[in-house]
C-alpha cells in the first residue's frame, strides 16, 4: 500500500510516494513559471491555474515512476499557511491567491484583533497581516463584488484537494487555524457574524488532518494516473507538515527545524498559551496539540564568515576551535520573534572572534538560541524528552551536529526524508495505520543520531550560564 504526498510550497510543488515502511517509491518537484502575479508592488500573489499546473506535473511524474499506482490508497496535500483565495458557485478562483506574506490587510489585521480578542486570548495567537482572517476582511472592504460573488474561501491545499476529489469546501483544522477556527469548539466563531458582519456561509467545512474527504474524481484519474479508488484526506500546512515528517507527532517530541531561520515545534498534551506571544499552537489528529514558533536568526548568517571557502572547508578548520568561548546572538538584522519578542533587539558578539573563530562561534551561538528556545517552552510547563529530532540545511554539518547535541545535552536525531511532502504521506497513512503517531513510528527512517560529547557539554553549561545574562541585559528579554 503506497500514500502521496503533496507539498504546495512557496516556489513550487513536491510529490512523494512512500509505503508502509518509509520507504521512497516516487518523488518529483516542479517550480511555478512565476513565483508572484500582482500587479501592485509590494504585494504578493500566485495563480492558482499555476498551483494546478505543477501539481498536476508532480502526480503525472509520480505515477509514471511507479510500477503499480493502483497501489496509491491516500492522498494529502499541505500549502502555505494563510495563502487565500476566493472561490464562485463553479468552484473557479475570483482573483489569484492572495499568499501568505502579502502585506495587504494590515489594517483589516487590527480590525479583527481588536474585535476577536475573546478567540486570540483563547488560543493564544494574535491576528496579523499573515493570517487569511484579515485578507478576508480585506476582500470584503476593497473588493466587494468579489466577496458577493464568492461561494467559499479556500486555503492553498484545499484548492489543490478540491482539484483531485472534486470538494472545494472542506479544509482541515491546520489550515483553518489563521482563519480563526475555534480549535477547542471545532467552529467558526458566530462573533465573525456579529461583530465582523461576515457571512459564516462563506467558509469551508472543516475536517481533522488525516480525515477522509472524497475518492479521487473519474477526471482527475484518468489525467493524473491516480486510481479511482484512493482517498483524498484533510490535511495541513506547509511547517505542520515539516515537523510531522520531522517526528513531532506526539507529546515530548519535539522537532527543531534549522535552515535559514530557526523553527522549533513540539507536541504537547494541553494547549499551552505563551504568555510573551512568540509561540502559539496548532491541533494534532490524536487530540495533542503543536506548538511552535519562529526565530529570526539561522544558517544564513553563516555565508558572512565563510571568507569565500567552501562549508565543508570551515567544518574542517573549525572542529579544534570548539568551544570558542564566543557569546553571541547571530541575527541579520534587527528584531527578534521567538522565543522572546522585541523588534529593537540587535545582534551581539562578545569575545574573540578572529583566528576562525566567528564561522564556529555563529554556530555556538545559534545553538545557544535553540536551548534558550527550549528552555522557554519547559519554563510553559512542555515536557522535552531526551531526544530532539531534527531536519534542515544544519543538518549536513557533522560538526553543527555535534555543537548542538553538546549545548543541549541531547541526542539529535536526523530524519532520512524531511519534505514537507513526507509529512503529508504520514496523514495520508494515519487512517491506515489507525492514527498519526503508528504511521510516524513505521515510516519515518533516521539516517543519524548525534550523541552530546560531555566534556563539550560541560563548558558549553558554563558558557551557556553567561548567555543568558547576556540576553537578558542586551536583548532586553525576560528568560
Amino acid at each position: 500500500m503506497l500514500f502521496m504526498g503533496i507539498d504546495v510550497g512557496t516556489q513550487g510543488v513536491r510529490c512523494v510516494v512512500a509505503g508502509e515502511d518509509g520507504s521512497i517509491a516516487a518523488a518529483h518537484s516542479v517550480p511555478f513559471a512565476r513565483l508572484n502575479v500582482a500587479a501592485r508592488e509590494g504585494w504578493y500573489e500566485q495563480s492558482p491555474a499555476a498551483w494546478v499546473e505543477a501539481a498536476e506535473r508532480a502526480i503525472q511524474v509520480c505515477t509514471s515512476q511507479l510500477g503499480s499506482p493502483e497501489d496509491i490508497a491516500a492522498v494529502s496535500v499541505d500549502g502555505t499557511s494563510g495563502t487565500i483565495v476566493p472561490l464562485d458557485a463553479d468552484m473557479r478562483p475570483l482573483t489569484n491567491g492572495i499568499m501568505y506574506n502579502d502585506p495587504r490587510a494590515a489594517a483589516q489585521a487590527a480590525q479583527a484583533h481588536a474585535r476577536m480578542g475573546e478567540i486570540e486570548a483563547k488560543l493564544g495567537y494574535r491576528f496579523g497581516a499573515s493570517f487569511s482572517l484579515p485578507r478576508i476582511l480585506w476582500i470584503r472592504d476593497e473588493r466587494p463584488d468579489v466577496y458577493e460573488r464568492t461561494r467559499v474561501f479556500a486555503h492553498q491545499a484545499d484548492y489543490i484537494a478540491g482539484m483531485l476529489c472534486g470538494e472545494y469546501a472542506v479544509s482541515d483544522y491546520s489550515n483553518a487555524l489563521k482563519t480563526g477556527y475555534d480549535l477547542i469548539d471545532g467552529r467558526w466563531p458566530e462573533a465573525y457574524a456579529s461583530e465582523l458582519g461576515l457571512d459564516l456561509a462563506k467558509f469551508p467545512g472543516v475536517e481533522r488532518p488525516g480525515a477522509p474527504i472524497g475518492r479521487v474524481s473519474a477526471a482527475a484519474a484518468a489525467r493524473l494516473g491516480l486510481p479511482a479508488t484512493a482517498w483524498v484526506v484533510g490535511g495541513s500546512t506547509d511547517g505542520y507538515a515539516s515537523a510531522l515528517a520531522a517526528g513531532a507527532v506526539a507529546p515530548g517530541r519535539w522537532a527543531s527545524i534549522l535552515g535559514t531561520t530557526f523553527v522549533l515545534k513540539g507536541a504537547t498534551e494541553r494547549l499551552v498559551i505563551d504568555p510573551n506571544g512568540s509561540s502559539y499552537s496548532h491541533k494534532l489528529p490524536g487530540g495533542a496539540w503543536l506548538l511552535g514558533g519562529a526565530a529570526n536568526l539561522g544558517g544564513r548568517v553563516l555565508n558572512y564568515a565563510r571568507n569565500d571557502k567552501s562549508f565543508d572547508e570551515m567544518n574542517a578548520a573549525s572542529e579544534a576551535l570548539i568551544p570558542t568561548g564566543v557569546r553571541c546572538y547571530p541575527l541579520t538584522g534587527r528584531g527578534e520573534r521567538f522565543p522572546f519578542v522585541n523588534p529593537d533587539c540587535e545582534p551581539f558578539y562578545i569575545g574573540d572572534v578572529t583566528g576562525g573563530r566567528l564561522y564556529p562561534a555563529i554556530m555556538e551561538g545559534i545553538g545557544f538560541a535553540e536551548r534558550l528556545a527550549f528552555d522557554h517552552m519547559e519554563k510553559l510547563g512542555c515536557a522535552v524528552g531526551d531526544t530532539v529530532y531534527t531536519a534542515g540545511g544544519a543538518c549536513r554539518s557533522a560538526l553543527w551536529l555535534k555543537i548542538r547535541a553538546s549545548i543541549l545535552n541531547r541526542e539529535l536525531r536526523v530524519p532520512e526524508v524531511v519534505d514537507a511532502a513526507m509529512g503529508s504521506a504520514l496523514l495520508a497513512a494515519s487512517e491506515r495505520f489507525g492514527s498519526l503517531e503508528l504511521a510516524a513510528d513505521a515510516m519515518i527512517r533516521y539516517r543519524a543520531a548525534v550523541e552530546p560529547d560531555p566534556g563539550l557539554a560541560r563548558r558549553y553549561d558554563e558558557i551557556y550560564a553567561h548567555f543568558r545574562d547576556d540576553v537578558r541585559t542586551l536583548c532586553g528579554a525576560e528568560v
